[in-house]
């Protein structure tokens, strides 16, 4: 592994058009309510895309990280973020991730939290993250003093640790950002280096002690 992929945050291009972010918002936005799930933990929607079964929200269970993976239902309405998984994401993944929708209200930030249970801090655990709507710098990461450390506002597109304690701002838009974990880990292979290699921005920020109220009590 190499040690690219231990950033905190780093932009990557994947070549998605303009005009398919602008056909994956209209699809999502269009999905049914019964695809919907308030994750009281995090503070927002999530819609499950992709998936090997189980429930949202980081309750894992057996079929979810091992089953046969596929897209939902509500992934099944969604033709072109289906094309742009297979085509775009997928290829750079080894294995393919958990794809999940994240939409966060209008006025309304996320809870800071970390994607891992706290034993598994400082491995590798890079999440991939594609902002559909909303403002891509209202994101931060909480450093060693409990400071905030916000990301740019320009980078849609970008891999992350899952491990580093993070939230968003609340914003007058609503959020919507398609969200890819485990299994994927952020595994070296040739796509993927090159991606971080020739990213437009990296970041590394210094590691708080971790609160007990920014681990799910799902994972533990």
């Amino acid at each position: 592994m190499s040690d690219l992929h231990n950033d905190t945050f780093s932009a990557i291009d994947i070549g998605v058009t303009e005009q398919e972010k602008i056909d994956m918002l209209d699809e999502v936005r269009d999905l049914p309510p019964n695809v919907h799930h308030f994750n009281d933990f995090r503070g927002c929607t999530m819609i499950s895309i992709y998936n090997g079964g189980g429930l949202l929200g980081g309750r894992e269970t057996g079929s979810k990280r091992d089953g046969v993976f596929d897209f939902s239902a509500g992934g099944k309405m969604c033709p072109t973020l289906m094309r742009v998984c297979r085509e775009k994401i997928f290829p750079f993944m080894n294995p393919p991730g958990r794809v999940t929708i994240l939409k966060t209200a209008p006025g309304t930030g996320l809870n800071v939290h970390i994607d891992t249970t706290e034993s598994e801090i400082g491995n590798l655990h890079q999440k991939y993250r594609l902002v559909l709507n909303g403002n891509v710098g209202k994101l931060y990461f909480i450093d060693r003093d409990y400071n905030r450390v916000y990301v740019p506002p320009h980078y849609d597109s970008y891999s992350m640790d899952g491990g580093h304690p993070h939230s968003i701002d609340p914003d007058e838009e609503e959020k919507i950002t398609l969200c890819i974990g485990v299994p994927w880990h952020g595994a070296s292979n040739k796509i993927y280096d090159k991606m971080i290699k020739n990213s437009a921005f990296r970041m590394t920020v210094s590691r708080p002690k971790i609160l007990d109220e920014w681990q799910d009590p799902a994972l533990k």
